[in-house]
């Protein structure tokens, strides 16, 4: 049997380890294909080009990286098209994933194209789910609301959990004055939000002098970020592994983080966070006139609410940051109050008792690869 695994951002390499994991734990003689990082590395995967060269994000911001991107998506259509892998499992990154699956349907493929983590049809363009029925024979879906939404349509769809609750983590250990920064993992991010993450910390340490500073890294923007954050006057550790970066949940009194995944991790690991974004003025307006949400990160959406302070776009200051870092930093019974609503508010995807995201996954993939042959 032969799985082909796709994915375009650390944030989608990591949702998919477990699960390949999981299956390779079941079929030793899977052989594993595909685009991924490290976490798919350590799955076994021998990814077919570098992942930090599709870690891209925004309208204008790909713009430049179009021509290469548009030529690797028709190198890895070809290439899975000689290969014919009994599935194709694409996860996350659908600018990069589905455009190769749609194209692996129109041109011949003829397994199985599962995705997992849908389109969020129901933020904006829900005519994306008209049109991804047309061509996956599965979706596997991060949110209980999905499913609905795309079966609709005729496309077969399941729930599966968040990977971000399996993630096992250690016993809390709280330093005082302790903020965790997490710039992002595309390279787009990283270069808008490290100078801003600077400024703020400098903001930060006249009232907290002995502040510092906890950097988990990923491999995409590793480079950049330590060279970056080299100098900067608040101490600053940072961290590569895995174990590292769970070890940094436990440690941190706050957090600095930028929209994503990482806003659901913080919530689990019992982290009060502030979230902050900053796009190009013509991706973040064109994002505004197709979506329908009143927030922006996970955990708010998830809560409709503003549990988690967010500051986008223009109101992404370090004075405005800093004063809420601050708040969040010096008051613990503000703390509190954020982490009993981040709490409830992940209790939506809570899955029944002695399941796990990654089996979940890996039970659908296996009944399609168990099809297909």
């Amino acid at each position: 049997m032969k799985l082909a695994v796709l994915t375009g951002e650390p944030s989608g390499d990591l949702l998919a380890e477990a699960a390949v994991k999981a299956l390779r734990g079941r079929h030793p003689e899977l052989e594993l294909i595909g685009l991924g990082g490290e976490g798919l590395a350590r799955a076994g995967l021998r990814s077919r080009y570098p992942l930090a060269g599709f870690a891209v994000n925004g309208l204008v911001e790909a713009l430049p990286h179009v021509p290469r991107l548009l030529m690797r998506i028709e190198q890895l259509t070809r290439w899975l098209l000689r290969e014919q892998p009994d599935v194709v499992l694409t996860v996350d990154a659908p600018d990069l994933t589905l455009r190769i699956a749609r194209a692996l349907r129109r041109r011949g493929y003829e397994g199985k194209l599962v995705h997992l983590v849908a389109p969020t049809v129901w933020a904006w363009r829900p005519e994306r789910a008209t049109a991804i029925a047309d061509y996956l024979d599965q979706l596997l879906c991060l949110f209980p609301f999905e499913p609905a939404l795309f079966e609709a349509h005729g496309l077969p769809s399941h729930f599966v959990g968040h990977p971000a609750l399996d993630r096992p983590l250690p016993a809390a250990a709280r330093q005082a004055d302790t903020l965790m920064l997490l710039p992002g993992s595309r390279m787009s991010e990283v270069r808008a939000l490290t100078p801003l993450f600077r400024d703020t910390v400098r903001r930060l340490r006249s009232e907290h002098p002995a502040l510092q500073c906890l950097v988990p890294t990923v491999e995409t923007t590793r480079s950049f970020v330590t060279r970056r954050m080299a100098d900067w006057p608040t101490p600053i550790e940072f961290l590569f592994r895995p174990e590292d970066k769970a070890d940094a949940f436990a440690r941190a009194t706050v957090a600095l983080a930028a929209s994503g995944t990482v806003a659901l991790e913080l919530a689990k690991a019992g982290v009060a966070g502030v979230i902050t974004y900053r796009l190009s003025p013509a991706t973040f307006r064109a994002l505004q006139r197709q979506s329908s949400l009143h927030h922006f990160s996970l955990i708010n959406i998830l809560a409709d609410a503003e549990i988690m302070p967010e500051r986008l776009q223009q109101d992404a200051t370090p004075d405005r940051l800093a004063t809420e870092v601050g708040r969040l930093l010096r008051d613990q019974t503000a703390r509190a109050q954020q982490l009993a609503a981040q709490h409830h508010a992940l209790s939506s995807l809570a899955l029944p008792s002695g399941t796990t995201t990654a089996n979940l996954i890996a039970d659908h993939v296996d009944s399609l690869l168990g099809r297909s042959k």
